[in-house]
Parts: C-alpha cells; sequence; structure tokens
C-alpha cells in the first residue's frame, strides 16, 4: 500500500487544486470543516476504486516549532496506523520535513513483549527520503532506551542489562568492559558498593568507549539504579510502582554513544554507568552510615531513598580521573526537579556558564524541552556533616540543587553537565509522541550538544 500524505497551509493551494479528483473531493473539505489548520487530517475518497493509493490531505498552518512538526508527523503516522510506502509531498519551503518524517517514524513504537495478543509491528517507508538513515539511527536508540526503561524490574538484573548494551554495540566500533563487585570494592567505590549490598543481584560497572583518539573527549555518566524500593529508607507502596524508571540515565547514556559510533561522529565518547538495585534487607546500608568515596571523601548516608548521588559521585570521580575536555551526566536523580519544573521539561545544570550556554543553545528549538537551574554555591551548607565530608540529602527544600552540588564535589573541577530527567524520562499517559512508560527523553538533547560540540 502507498500514501501520498498532501501537506498545505491552505486549501486553495497548489498542491490541492492539482490533484487528480480535486473537484470531486472539495466539498468533503466543508462538510469535514478541513481549514488545513495545523494537525487536520483527511482521508479523500479513491473515486477510480483503486485500493493501492491513498491520500491523505494534512494542514500545516500554525505549525513553526520542531515539537510541533515531530508531534503532526506523529499523528499521520498514528492515522495511517499500517505498513505503507509513505510519499511526502508539499509545495511550502516553511515545513520541516525532517522533523515531520521523524515523527512518523517515532508513531511506530510499540512494546508489548509481556502481553498474551501482540499488536503488529509497524513499518513505515517514506519515500525519496534524504534523511531516513539519520532518522533510522535516532529512532533505534531512542526505542531501545524506551524499552529497557519498560522492562520490569524482576526482569531486568545487572547482568540482563549488560546482556542488552553488548547487543546494542554489537558491530559498533566502541570498546566495552564490565566490572564486577570484587573489582569495585578494590577501586574504592564505595557508594556503588553500598547502595548495593542490600539488594541479592551484585552490582556492574559498565564503562564504554568510543573514538579515543579524537582530539575532544566527552565522558557520559548513567544512573543504572534498576529497581529503587528505597532501602532502609523504604518508599511508599505507590511511590515504587514506577521505580523500573530509575536506571533511565544509563539507559540513556548507552543509547547516545551507539547513536554517536553509528553516526561516526569525529569526537570521543566514553561512557560509565554504575548498575545497581536498591533494596531493604539485613545487609542494607543504614541512615547514617558513612561510605568511602572513589576520590577519598566520606558521604554520611542520612535517607537510603537519595542513592542515585551515591553511585554517581564514584562513577564521577573515576571518570575525572581520565581528564576528559567536558564531563556529563544524566540521571532520574530528584523528584524536585519535576516538582520546579513540571514532568516534560530536563532540569540542567553546568559548573560553566558558556557550557550551559551551549547545552541550551543547541537545543533552543528541540522537541526535548530544557532549562537551567542554578547551582547554588552557599546551599552547599545544607549538604554538611558534622562527622563525615558531607551528607547524602539536604532536606526538602532546593532538592534538585543540592543534589547536584553533591555531584560537583566528585567532577575535579572539570567543565561538566549535569542533566535531571526524573520528570521526562517516563511519560504518564499516551500522547502522540511519548506513549506511557519510558520516553528516550535525553537521547536527542545530548546528542544535539555533542555535535555541537565538534566544532567548538
Amino acid at each position: 500500500m502507498k500514501v501520498e500524505v498532501i501537506l498545505i497551509d491552505n486549501i486553495d493551494g497548489d498542491n490541492l487544486t492539482s490533484l487528480k479528483n480535486y473537484e470531486e473531493n472539495k466539498n468533503l473539505f466543508e462538510i469535514n470543516k478541513f481549514e488545513a489548520k495545523k494537525n487536520q487530517m483527511l482521508f479523500l475518497a479513491n473515486l477510480d476504486g483503486s485500493n493501492d493509493v491513498s491520500t491523505l490531505v494534512v494542514g500545516t498552518k500554525g505549525c513553526d516549532t520542531e515539537y510541533e512538526f515531530v508531534n503532526l508527523g506523529s499523528l499521520i503516522g498514528k492515522k495511517i496506523g499500517q505498513d505503507c510506502d509513505i510519499k511526502l509531498i508539499s509545495k511550502s519551503k516553511n515545513l520541516d520535513i525532517f522533523s515531520i518524517e521523524f515523527g512518523i517514524c517515532i508513531s511506530s513504537y510499540n512494546f508489548d513483549n509481556f502481553k498474551s495478543e501482540k499488536n503488529p509491528e509497524l513499518s513505515f517507508n517514506i519515500l525519496d527520503s534524504n534523511h531516513i538513515e539519520d532518522i533510522k539511527n535516532k529512532i533505534n536508540s531512542i526505542f531501545w532506551v524506551r524499552d529497557m526503561v519498560n522492562f520490569p524490574a524482576i526482569t531486568k538484573s545487572p547482568d540482563f542489562f549488560e546482556q542488552k548494551v553488548e547487543e546494542l554495540i554489537q558491530n559498533l566500533n566502541i570498546r566495552f568492559k564490565s566490572y564486577d563487585e570484587e573489582w569495585l570494592k578494590e577501586h574504592n567505590m564505595g557508594g556503588i558498593v553500598g547502595v548495593a549490598q542490600g539488594s541479592e543481584r551484585p552490582p556492574k560497572f559498565l564503562v564504554g568507549e568510543y573514538n579515543p583518539n579524537a582530539e575532544k573527549q566527552i565522558a557520559l555518566i548513567g544512573k543504572g539504579v534498576l529497581f529503587d524500593s528505597g532501602g532502609l529508607s523504604l518508599k511508599s507502596p505507590s511511590g515504587m510502582e514506577t521505580m523500573k524508571t530509575d536506571m533511565a540515565g544509563a539507559a540513556t547514556a548507552w543509547g547516545i554513544i551507539a547513536l554517536v559510533a553509528k553516526q561516526d561522529l569525529d569526537i570521543g565518547i566514553k561512557v560509565y554507568t554504575p548498575i545497581v538495585e536498591n533494596m531493604p534487607s539485613g545487609s542494607a546500608i543504614r541512615p547514617g552510615d558513612i561510605l568511602n568515596m572513589r576520590n577519598g571523601k566520606t558521604i554520611e548516608v542520612m535517607n537510603t531513598d537519595a542513592e542515585g548521588r551515591l553511585i554517581m559521585a564514584d562513577a564521577l570521580a573515576y571518570a575525572s580521573e581520565n581528564k576528559p575536555d567536558i564531563i556529563c551526566d544524566v540521571a532520574t536523580l530528584t523528584g524536585a526537579a519535576y516538582v520546579a519544573l513540571g514532568v516534560e521539561i530536563g532540569a540542567v545544570f553546568s559548573n560553566n556558564v558558556s557550557i550551559l550556554n551551549r547545552f541550551l543553545n543547541s537545543n533552543a528549538d528541540s522537541y526535548e524541552n530544557y532549562h537551567s537551574l542554578p547551582l547554588e554555591q552557599s546551599y552547599k551548607s545544607l549538604i554538611k556533616s558534622s562527622i563525615a565530608d558531607m551528607k547524602n540529602s539536604g532536606g526538602r527544600f532546593g532538592g534538585a540543587i543540592t543534589a547536584a552540588l553533591l555531584l560537583e564535589e566528585f567532577v575535579d573541577n572539570i567543565d561538566w553537565i549535569h542533566l535531571d530527567i526524573a520528570g521526562p524520562a517516563r511519560s504518564r499517559k499516551n500522547n502522540s509522541i511519548y506513549p506511557e512508560g519510558g520516553t528516550g527523553f535525553g537521547v536527542i538533547g545530548f546528542y544535539n550538544f555533542i555535535c555541537n560540540e565538534i566544532n567548538n
């Protein structure tokens, strides 16, 4: 089957008046009150009785941003809803065709691994596209991240996560290493070992490296808490319901390095992902315990549910030892981030205003939405401990900021970007771009930033 998609911003445009059977179909516009406004869609009748080619007229009037064009493309994909060849037709010069095609492709996502009745997989073949390879590479990373988030925690053990990473980077120019609990203990990773010790599943530390000889090197750390019960500072039952999502940062980091490798970018990326479960048991860390971290600093554990920063701190310290040009991290770190910004905006922190602005500018018209939060140094008093170098919780107020300030202690004065995606990593309901569950948010944001950094 083939679908011709006619993109128009007015119903008197050349694209319509030149249509075969236009005169016979034009009264359908009046009946359906079709005015070519954005997201309006109308299948035209096949008056010749042919079922080989269908015509979908799509309004674009009012579409201006990348988000709106991606959303439009996704709505087109959902409207078509079956395998087909798609040909986009438009004479307008103001359309973001790449984003429309991207939206069509992203609408095909489906996760039914645990359903007894499977949904048919959709395959859209966009004809005469100049972007399809680029789009497929991005979509594959996003879909992989979504899948990893959506897998239930009982399935998602550290061994399973490692296996899926190896499948993702198979045949890519990425060096991969997996370190076990003994290695973590030997290398003074007290935060990672401490958080993991309440679980029967031992932790892992996964490292991937792409293009180590490139002139510019970026380290990327991703938080990999496969399930967060809160530890002995136990979450409520409802608070645990979505905690399989707490490894979205680690999945995002691997999705990014795979995408960069597929696109063969001239930049070096090294990924570090601590993989743990945070569980309550007789061996779990307790409030009041003190952990010895990779860089020699100590942290008093006030709340075992503030565990992400503990594993990230070790990974940041370890990554900093290689002196990358920029060190980045991505984590579902704090509920405070989405209390501040809502569930669709990623919170961005940095110790360098220039780097921060470059990240924000590289995503100024992205369909992913970011906003900066301040790295307010005076708030460090909130994480000061009387018996250790710092404590892992600064209390209720400014929680996203105090968590970021703790991470900053392990960056070793390297230019640093911290992305808190606790809100947008998971969609609370189905919408045109994001189905309920994992979103893959952060893959495109960091990819845009990395592409921008090649020339800086």
